[in-house]
């Protein structure tokens, strides 16, 4: 028996949301209606809600010997997230990203700090062992990972771990064909749709799907309120989302990945998985952050339940 279901392999950045607000200009000041400080990063809030749902979970990242930092590496722990492979730094600054929400759109500046400085060095290959299943998110932030992301996850499989990953946006918007080199040792891929265009560098959708499930195991299209997509070997189907009220997006898709590894680490079937990943992302835009509604265990597992059934 493993001790952990699954460890996570990530950036730590604290989000400042501002909620209803106008875009800003230059020499003009402008008024947001409500703001939350609150838990960021891709990998951080799929760890912290993959947590709050059930599962065992461990996060290997780095961050500054900060208060930003401090504030993440507390809400990891406070959720029961084991944070014995997170490495503080002093001589680094944790990253923060402003989040402008007008649901459901939103935009995003980041600040990457910390992040940038994780490195194959930095992996605790102690805590990895002790995992059955490996997840990394925000692959295009963390510059100094991604020379050895194939690396990472080719261990990990010889580990005897599942493997799966998220990219997110690429601000570099070169959307380069290194990515493919760990796709040879992913299990579980889940970009949105738009990321899986520009992955795949063609002109659809469709055509994306194509190229795309040929390379992984399981291929896991995120389309927002419009469901997922999922393809396999052995099947392929779209499966709707479930009507949410939106607060604010933030952390959607994240919390999206946390319900399907979830299930999947159970057994479940590839339907199962993405429909408590649709609930778990419906959860997710009905508060303010990426961990707002993934505070209370037993609230979690009733509105869950009550979406899927």
């Amino acid at each position: 028996m493993k001790k952990l279901d699954a460890v996570v392999v990530g950036e730590l950045n604290i989000d400042l949301v501002l909620w209803d607000v106008p875009f800003p200009e230059y020499e003009k000041e402008k008024l947001a209606r409500d703001m939350r400080f609150t838990m960021g990063s891709s990998s951080a809030i799929t760890a912290h809600n993959l947590c709050a749902i059930g599962s065992k979970v461990g996060f290997i990242g780095k961050a500054g010997k900060d208060t930003f930092g401090e504030y993440m590496i507390q809400h990891l722990k406070n959720v029961g997230v084991d944070i014995s492979g997170i490495i503080t730094d002093p001589s680094l600054k944790t990253g923060a990203t402003i989040v402008l929400a007008n649901p459901p759109r939103k935009a995003l500046l980041t600040y990457m700090g910390a992040m940038t400085q994780l490195s194959i060095d930095d992996i605790n290959w102690d805590l990895v062992s002790q995992a059955r299943h490996l997840h990394m998110g925000c692959y295009y932030l963390q510059t100094g990972m991604i020379p050895d992301v194939p690396k990472l996850f080719e261990t990990a499989k010889k580990y005897g771990l599942t493997t799966s990953l998220d990219t997110n946006w690429d601000p570099s918007e070169t959307w380069h064909e290194d990515i493919y080199k760990v796709l040879k040792f992913t299990d579980l891929f889940l970009p949105n749709d738009d990321e899986a265009i520009r992955i795949a560098h063609e002109s659809s959708l469709s055509k994306a799907i194509s190229k795309l499930k040929k390379m992984v195991k399981v291929l896991v299209i995120k389309k927002g309120k419009e469901g997922v997509t999922v393809c396999s070997d052995s099947e392929e189907f779209d499966l709707p989302g479930y009507r949410a009220e939106v607060v604010e997006t933030t952390g959607a898709g994240d919390s999206f990945n946390a319900g399907f590894i979830h299930i999947f680490l159970r057994g479940g079937s590839l339907s199962e998985c993405a429909r408590y990943g649709n609930a778990c992302g419906a959860l997710a835009v009905s508060a303010i952050g990426g961990t707002g509604a993934f505070q209370d265990h037993k609230l979690i597992k009733n509105k869950i339940d009550k979406l899927i059934h």
